[in-house]
């Protein structure tokens, strides 16, 4: 049975922030040597075969290019592929896979691979998976160590997630079935062409996504009986997955390179639906107001949030005439996976997740005070709360941080809290304000 492994960096709020899980092999060792069986890899291979030996990782030294070969075809940087895919290079830049290698990841590994380079390989799989984006590689079998990359492009290596991590093996294109009219890419006359491409339907399926979406349930560190990243099974258990709908449907529509997700407000605002209905008492003060809340997840193929990073937080409070706060008032909900790393173990807070098609409800009640006048009620989704709240402020407390390392960690901590924003708002006036006010004596 193939090997997997899994590298958490997990939150403590103890001196030690980082705690590295079922740390294993893709492959016998990080000298990426999986070239022989991936020149048996075959479009016309069925899709369990083809992903076995697509998706090991780190993908192997794509070795050196064919002679006749441009610089252009013969480079692996994402530019070098624009020049002839031009909105997919746009679209990635702009990706999430584009930042794998971001001030976070990087700011933990560029110090992992000097003290401890083996966890820091294991991180690089998933997030610069490419053999060339790895600077140190294993000796030979059993002599232990590890050695220079003779073929290491530090320049790839922080470009994250690439083109070539999910196109190119030994130097083969590999890519989904051409599509048909005004879709189809135009290249520009003249340019090379890498010898074409190898075309394959399991480019357009879920389980092409799966490998880096979804963490072994058998083989893997579990909270509550879940693994921290379940979103295929999610996905699978689902009424998506029991259709024809895969990831790329929602996440790459008309095959972009977005992958839009949790971060992108207008993508999310069409995956939930969101109903008030505000109920107010007959007559009489004191009596209570209350506005009940439903969060569907109408088209999320996975729950909603599907991870532990996010937290969506459903708010409500009374205001005044003007629009102003009544102090005392505020009152939230929280929607998300509360799951953290303390006292050397991984526990549950809270899971109040929406999986696919169901709903959220929860009910906000007060007794108006004389001033109340109006109802608030919105969403705030804080899509980094987990890294910007536990895991980068209890990093910042290891002493043995380098400078360049703490930086860039003390830079993520800083963007992690601007990715914040307001999904729904509504203002909802209290009908008879003066009868929920106290009568003057």
């Amino acid at each position: 049975m193939r090997r997997r492994w899994l590298a958490f960096l997990a939150s403590s709020l103890a001196v030690s922030a980082l705690a590295l899980f079922l740390r294993g092999r893709l492959l016998p060792t990080w000298r990426t040597g999986g070239a022989e069986e991936l020149s048996k890899l075959s479009a016309n291979q069925e899709l369990a075969e083809f992903l076995r030996i697509y998706w090991q990782r780190p993908i192997a030294l794509q070795g050196a290019p064919p002679r006749a070969y441009s610089d252009l075809e013969a480079s692996l940087r994402p530019e070098a592929c624009g020049a002839c895919h031009p909105q997919q290079f746009v679209d990635w830049q702009g990706s999430l896979h584009a930042r794998a290698m971001g001030p976070g990841p990087w700011g933990q590994i560029i110090d992992l691979t000097k003290t401890s380079p083996d966890d820091a390989m294991s991180c690089m799989a998933c997030h610069a998976p490419l053999g060339e984006q790895f600077p140190l590689l294993t000796k030979g079998e059993n002599q232990g160590g590890f050695e220079r990359n003779p073929r290491f492009d530090s320049a790839l290596q922080l470009q994250g997630i690439t083109c070539a991590a999910c196109h190119v093996r030994q130097r083969r294109r590999f890519g989904p079935p051409k599509p048909e009219g005004a879709q189809a890419t135009r290249y520009p006359p003249g340019m090379p062409n890498h010898g074409g491409a190898e075309r394959t339907p399991h480019f357009e399926r879920a389980e092409f996504c799966k490998d880096c979406h979804q963490f072994d349930p058998e083989n893997s560190l579990l909270v509550n009986g879940k693994p921290l990243q379940d979103t295929y099974r999610e996905w699978k258990n689902s009424i998506w997955g029991k259709g024809d709908a895969a990831c790329q449907d929602c996440h790459m529509p008309n095959r972009r390179h977005l992958w839009r997700g949790i971060h992108d407000r207008e993508w999310v605002k069409g995956g939930v639906q969101i109903k008030v209905q505000l109920h107010e008492p007959k007559s009489g003060a004191g009596e209570t107001v209350s506005a009940a809340v439903e969060v569907t997840n109408s088209a999320v193929g996975h729950k909603f949030p599907t991870y532990v990073t996010p937290k969506i937080f459903v708010r409500a409070l009374l205001t005044d005439k003007r629009g102003k706060e009544l102090p005392g008032t505020l009152k939230q909900q929280i929607i998300g996976w509360d799951a953290r790393f303390e006292d050397g173990e991984w526990k549950e807070f809270f899971d109040t997740r929406i999986p696919p098609g169901e709903t959220l409800k929860h009910k906000f009640d007060w007794v108006p005070p004389p001033k109340a006048h109006r109802v608030r009620v919105w969403l705030e989704v804080h899509p980094d709360h987990f890294y910007h709240v536990h895991f980068y402020p209890s990093y910042l407390k290891n002493n043995d941080l380098s400078p360049e390392g703490r930086r860039l960690i003390e830079r993520a901590l800083e963007e992690s809290g601007k990715t914040r924003y307001v999904l729904f708002e509504e203002i909802l006036p209290l009908k008879t304000p003066s009868k929920t006010a106290r009568a003057p004596k």
